[in-house]
């Protein structure tokens, strides 16, 4: 996840309702915001995903709970798109939009996936994240009582990077969820720190992990292609975020469509859906951007045609616009939209 989206929701709330212009720029900036929120909403109106065409279950493994006050927009959100169930995962400060740095404020944010869950026992399934170091194996133990189902951890992200993921201080750490079986979903920045992650799958081969982003190699098919072959175990989820980044990959994926498509057919039971939703912004412009966000993350597998930003050279202001989607067979679509999660959240839907 890229955790300035938040900072980017806020700051398309600020745009749509801007303070007192004073200079020719400023108008023109306000204009053109006023017009890009019309555009967005006319594209989007009041539309709803359509429901797969055999119906079965859905589950988004990737969603950040932020607030407690975001849990009845995001459960009304999930039933407009026909998902039945969302992993909600803890946030820190800085992913949430409280500032902050690094992990501040985790074990807030753990509290809040917690109450959510408990209030909406099998629709909302809580991930909480931890410090990988020692010190933290007691209160894994201690929100495993309080029914977390698995962690969501943040260290394969640089701006949450304060050791190797393989550092010795980590080793405890890996061995106590490797053992527990917990369902781990991991950010890795796989350009950076792959060499770490391998160390960590190589000592750990159990561990039941979830590399997020298409393993951070939305725009390198060949490096996650590489990784799931050295490590038959790993999965991945096919999730998308803010905007730049979802931009991006999703005009890469575009072109190596066809590679990808022969990698869910390679491995129909390694990939699992996300959106990575963050629930920071709760007005009319958010809800709006919430939906775009499902819609293209689900038409990426299901769709011919999904729309979602687009950039292009000639053109490097974002704009809405279509772009080709996998259209994937009922055979390859079941287990990514619902099944392979099921299998690796185990216990914890039942």
């Amino acid at each position: 996840m890229d955790p300035i989206v938040a900072h980017h929701s806020r700051g398309r709330r600020r745009a749509h309702r801007p303070p007192p212009m004073s200079s020719r720029a400023e108008r023109g900036a306000r204009v053109r915001s006023i017009a890009w929120g019309a555009a967005l909403a006319a594209v989007l109106g009041c539309r709803s995903s359509p429901p797969p065409p055999a119906r079965q279950e859905v589950i988004d493994i990737h969603v950040h709970l932020t607030e407690a006050s975001a849990v009845a927009p995001l459960l009304a959100h999930m039933a407009k798109h026909h998902v039945d169930r969302a992993v909600i995962l803890a946030s820190p400060d800085l992913t949430s939009g409280r500032g902050g740095a690094g992990l501040s404020g985790y074990r807030a944010g753990n509290d809040i996936v917690l109450d959510a869950a408990a209030a909406h026992r099998g629709k909302l399934i809580p991930f909480v994240t931890l410090e990988l170091g020692d010190a933290d194996i007691p209160y894994l133990a201690e929100l495993r009582r309080r029914g977390a189902c698995g962690v969501k951890l943040y260290q394969g992200h640089n701006l949450f990077h304060e050791r190797p993921l393989d550092d010795p201080s980590h080793q405890a750490m890996w061995h106590a969820l490797t053992a527990q079986a917990v369902p781990v979903l991991l950010h890795a920045n796989t350009v950076r720190y792959r060499g770490e992650l391998e160390a960590v799958l190589r000592a750990f081969p159990d561990l039941q992990l979830v590399c997020a982003h298409l393993c951070g190699s939305r725009t390198d098919l060949a490096r996650m292609e590489s990784l799931m072959e050295a490590f038959p175990r790993l999965l991945v989820d096919t999730s998308h975020g803010s905007a730049g980044p979802a931009t991006e990959g999703f005009a890469s994926l575009e072109r190596e469509r066809a590679r990808l498509l022969g990698l869910f057919s390679r491995w129909p039971e390694r990939f699992l859906f996300g959106t990575d939703l963050v629930t920071s912004g709760l007005d009319p412009m958010s809800m709006e951007l919430w939906d775009l966000q499902v819609e293209s993350n689900m038409g990426l597998l299901k769709e011919d045609k999904f729309r979602f930003f687009r950039q292009t050279a000639d053109q490097p202001a974002r704009t809405i616009g279509t772009y080709q989607g996998l259209h994937l067979p009922p055979e390859l679509l079941g287990p990514a939209l619902g099944q392979n999660a099921a299998r690796w959240l185990g216990a914890c839907l039942r």
